[in-house]
């Protein structure tokens, strides 16, 4: 799943409040888990690149979704 979708998909579920919360729950762990591995993929890419403008381009990617992955375990942690 692409970059966008993904922080797409995290943001309507973090705001989406008629969601039930096991069905949430759910949705939330899948979404945390595909955030992990994006974010392992982006940390292996920028360990093998060289160029300048592609390693900031990665390292804000990176951010992104490190603040994504935060945001939804703080809401898992909300729903426990």
């Amino acid at each position: 799943m692409k970059l966008p979708k993904l922080l797409e998909i995290t943001q309507k579920y973090l705001d989406d409040e008629k969601l039930k919360t096991s069905e949430r729950k759910k949705c939330l762990k899948d979404i945390q888990q595909k955030l992990k591995k994006k974010k392992k993929q982006l940390k292996e890419k920028l360990a093998g690149e060289h160029d300048e403008e592609e390693i900031s381009r990665l390292n804000k990617k990176l951010d992104i979704v490190t603040a994504q992955r935060k945001k939804v375990i703080a809401a898992l942690k909300a729903l426990d």
